[in-house]
């Protein structure tokens, strides 16, 4: 009797059959995945194109209702701002056009002419009047130049028509600027707006008044909509930096805006934050908010632009069905 231990028995090698269904499952397995991920993707992407659009629309809402309440309180710069802005976004918005015409109808308006009276006795004549405007001008005492003119044209309105219109346009200018750099921006705007009915505006006159225009769009926007707000506060910061506050206001835009990407688009958010760096990079704060967006950003997976789009139409694999391998016989030896 045989009493020896029995050979060990070697490990089947798995068959060529169960490793390709195991290939075939795993090919499978990834492209679900891939279907899934591109699905999640573009249901992302559709819905965040749709939060955006009800942003939009209660944004022009907002701004028509605070437009109607310009007109009533008669701030018709502002109100023409706005409805002009509005008309830009969406074309056919209704009521827009008629309020925007009703608020410009109602700045060029000018005073009713008065009922024919006998000439002003003012105790001089208009060339001492225009002397002293002169003065005045020279002073840059450009409301004892308008009163002047006022005088002088209505006591002889024919008199030294080039001028007094000349100086008209000076005192307007002035004013107007002088306003737009104080605390009156909107009747800054007015005055320049009425300078330029005397001549054409020179660069610097033209620049304050387009300058105010986007501070105080940008203003509209400021704490309402951060990406409006930034937008206009960027070009306004390329055009003139250092008017006014448009820097601060530029560097607190970015944040807050970045701060809000953070909730939706990372990556967004880090170049946001970048951004505001190249303002004022003083805040360790900040500097911490941007490595955490570069961070999560650098850990977000990124759609591959060139990759096939999926057909919706195609059957998708069944993960759990097996496939049958017919191998070609060979003839034995």
């Amino acid at each position: 009797m045989d009493t020896s231990s029995p050979a060990p028995t070697e490990p089947t090698p798995p068959s060529k059959f169960t490793t390709r269904l195991s290939l075939w499952f795993a090919l499978v397995l990834v492209a679900v995945l891939g279907l899934a991920a591109w699905a999640g993707y573009q249901s992302g992407a559709t819905q965040r194109e749709s939060n955006a659009q009800a942003t939009r629309t209660a944004d022009l809402q907002t701004q028509f209702q605070m437009g109607l309440e310009d007109l009533q309180a008669k701030r018709y710069t502002l109100a023409i701002t706005r409805f002009e802005y509005i008309l830009s976004q969406s074309p056919n918005y209704p009521e827009a056009a008629a309020r925007l015409a009703e608020a410009r109808a109602a700045l060029s308006i000018t005073a009713p002419p008065p009922t024919p009276t006998p000439p002003v006795v003012t105790g001089k004549d208009p060339a001492e009047m225009l002397a002293l405007a002169q003065q005045y001008a020279a002073e840059q005492n450009w409301e004892g130049v308008l009163a002047e003119m006022a005088l002088l044209r209505s006591t002889d309105a024919s008199y030294e028509v080039a001028t007094v219109d000349g100086l008209l346009y000076t005192a307007l200018r002035g004013r107007g600027i002088a306003r737009i750099l104080g605390d009156e921006m909107e009747a800054g705007i007015t005055d320049i707006d009425h300078a330029s009915q005397y001549r054409a505006l020179d660069e610097i006159a033209a620049s304050h008044r387009a300058w105010a225009r986007l501070y105080l769009a940008a203003r509209l926007y400021y704490g309402l909509d951060w990406a409006r707000a930034t937008g206009i506060l960027r070009d306004l910061y390329l055009l003139a930096p250092n008017f006014k506050d448009t820097t601060q206001l530029l560097y607190d835009a970015t944040v807050s805006y970045a701060a809000q990407l953070t909730l939706t688009d990372v990556c967004a958010a880090a170049e946001q934050y970048a951004f505001a760096l190249t303002i004022y990079n003083s805040d360790p704060a900040i500097n911490e908010a941007l490595t955490l967006a570069q961070t999560n950003c650098a850990l977000t997976p990124t759609p591959d632009p060139n990759a096939p789009t999926p057909d919706p139409n195609a059957p998708t694999p069944d993960p759990n069905a097996t496939s049958v391998l017919i191998e070609t016989p060979t003839n034995a030896p």
